[in-house]
């Protein structure tokens, strides 16, 4: 497969993040659709709120904490969906060190 996005025809920007990198694997599964980016949008690429839901659950199986699927709806690109959860899983970590 090559690195253009199927809906844009754009090459898919690689994840700089571990975040981003463990959505673009869930986002990909969710929506069939590869190769995504970091500079995808989640409804643009076919996401749905039933979609958003399961992705917010397999972030909570892979980090322990779970965003809220409101936050889908409020990020424009999966970066920034994953700088939120980055930030999740930073103050859970902070939480149980505390």
């Amino acid at each position: 497969m090559d690195d253009r996005n199927l809906f844009t025809d754009c090459p898919a920007v690689p994840a700089a993040t571990e975040a981003e990198a463990l959505l673009v694997r869930l986002w990909e599964e969710a929506l069939q659709v590869r190769p995504l980016g970091r500079e995808d949008n989640f409804f643009e690429m076919g996401g749905t709120s039933m979609l958003a839901v399961r992705i917010c659950v397999g972030v909570q199986k892979e980090t322990g904490v779970r965003p809220g699927t409101d936050q889908v709806f409020d990020t424009e690109t999966l970066a920034e969906f994953a700088g939120h959860v980055a930030g999740l899983v930073a103050a859970g970590a902070r939480s149980e060190a505390a």
